[in-house]
């Protein structure tokens, strides 16, 4: 990795690293984000590399699309492929949808006069569906014809279950052949999307290879899940059960997570459910200026990632405002950094037009992973807007945890995010409903900025990468060994 020389140092020494040992196993990881990618995917591409850097005595290979992403746009740009020797295998998608508007273009062509005669214009990446030309607006109420519907439910076919639909078949058919070449042991696959435990599901089924899946979300009952219809709908819940119930072992990023598909599958032994938690990379290098660029009568909030459906920050920018009020004359005052896109029900730049305007609201947009590891190093408060969800833990929480700053945590107390904050003291935690809570905080902590350890993370030492990678290549010893001695 690529780091300025003097604002970095090591988190842990080497000798203090825990190295997973696959003890001479073959895996095959099956990711679909996988560097270089977009901002979107940097989650679950952080995960599988963190995973790959930290196992050894192995060989590991990757099932990825393929590099489309240029230079500019790539979020992980700081990384050097390959990350720990791995052999990335780059499969494209089968996009029928994408071809069914290249075929329809060429046929209008035809009964133009003067046109084009390829009629042709630049395709999107192959990490990025076509969208639909036939999809009327989400209106509450369902005005659309008949014809429209089906036009609609084709368009929601070719991209079942996810956008990542139209890479399931050639990914399976080179995956199974990539398995019986290399004498792959065991199969592991991640999602979201969810398209990627499909693949790895059908591979398995194919080669009779292990499978571990792993889910970094819900995939049923997810919050942000936008429906398809009854009929795609019902499918997926069959889909999740096959994948579950033919799967070796399955990888829960959060206790409740876990206890929900342990309900949901009360047939299945609680035994193959096992926690996988995101974490922190104790082998990655931080920068060390925390602050000492920071105006010292500004106390500088920031949050990296995107801001969309429920996760809105309206409640923390009130509380920012009402702080500043309450500041008035002192000449502190509080700053939120927003790094990421945003797609809200309401624009954020005119709603708090007078944040923005006092610079107490700053929009940075989409930056590099490395970017808003900068950012956050400079903040005093890194925070976390995790509403309205129970077994979901965003990412960005095991980021945070790295280099040592208060977190703010804004989220309900009984939920996944709510109960590792309190269980491991990671942060202050605030509810929606705690504006003036959250408001006084703010005051106290502007006006007296030592008061800031009170909200620094204590117990992170479970939550570094290399702990939990442990967990992950003793799953797969034994599944493997599990398989030989049948």
């Amino acid at each position: 990795m690529r780091h300025t020389e003097a604002t970095t140092e090591t988190i842990l020494s080497n000798e203090e690293r825990i190295i997973a040992d696959l003890a001479g196993r073959k895996v095959l990881f099956i990711a679909y984000f996988f560097p270089p990618t977009v901002s979107t995917g940097v989650p679950g591409s952080q995960r599988t590399v963190k995973f790959l850097r930290n196992l050894s005595n192995g060989e590991c290979h990757v099932l990825t699309v393929p590099a489309t992403v240029s230079d500019q746009d790539n979020a992980l740009r700081h990384l050097s492929l390959p990350i720990n020797g791995e052999v990335i295998h780059r499969v494209a998608p089968w996009d029928i949808f994408k071809a069914l508007l290249s075929l329809r273009k060429r046929v209008k062509s035809l009964f133009k006069r003067g046109s084009s005669p390829t009629g042709t214009s630049e395709a999107p990446a192959a990490t990025q569906p076509a969208q639909s030309v036939f999809r009327s607006g989400n209106d509450t109420k369902d005005t659309r014809s008949a014809f429209q519907k089906l036009k609609d439910f084709i368009y929601d076919l070719c991209y079942f279950p996810d956008r990542a639909g139209p890479w399931i078949l050639p990914a399976t058919r080179y995956g199974k052949k990539l398995v019986r070449e290399q004498d792959i042991d065991v199969i592991f696959a991640t999602g979201s999307p969810w398209s990627g435990l499909i693949t790895g599901y059908l591979i398995s089924k194919a080669t009779r290879k292990p499978l571990i899946v792993d889910f970094r979300d819900p995939w049923m009952d997810n919050p942000f899940h936008q429906s398809k219809g009854r009929f795609l709908d019902n499918w997926t819940s069959k889909l999740e059960r096959k994948v579950v119930t033919h799967a070796a072992a399955v990888s829960l990023n959060t206790p409740p997570l876990r206890d929900a598909f342990i309900a949901r599958y009360p047939e299945i032994e609680a035994e193959r459910f096992f926690v996988m938690p995101n974490g922190f990379d104790p082998s990655e290098q931080i920068c060390k200026t925390p602050r000492e660029n920071a105006p010292p009568d500004t106390l500088v909030l920031c949050h990296t990632g995107f801001l969309y459906g429920v996760r809105d920050p309206a409640p923390l920018l009130e509380a920012i405002r009402e702080a500043n009020k309450g500041l008035g004359d002192s000449k502190k005052k509080v700053c939120l950094i927003q790094v990421g896109a945003i797609n809200l029900s309401y624009d954020i730049g005119s709603r708090f037009e007078d944040l923005t305007q006092t610079k107490t609201l700053i929009l940075k947009g989409k930056l590099s992973h490395e970017e808003c590891i900068e950012i956050q190093a400079q903040a005093d408060i890194l925070v976390n807007i995790q509403p309205f969800t129970k077994t979901q833990v965003p990412s960005k929480l095991y980021e945070y945890l790295a280099p040592k700053i208060a977190i703010f945590n804004i989220t309900p107390k009984d939920g996944a995010l709510g109960k590792i904050v309190t269980e491991d003291g990671l942060g202050g935690l605030f509810e929606n409903t705690d504006d003036n809570r959250l408001t006084a905080t703010l005051i106290q902590l502007a006006i007296d900025k030592t008061q800031l350890d009170r909200y620094v993370p204590i117990n992170i030492e479970k939550y570094r990468v290399d702990r939990i990678t442990s967990v992950l290549s003793n799953k797969i010893i034994e599944i493997s060994s599990r398989v030989q001695d049948a």
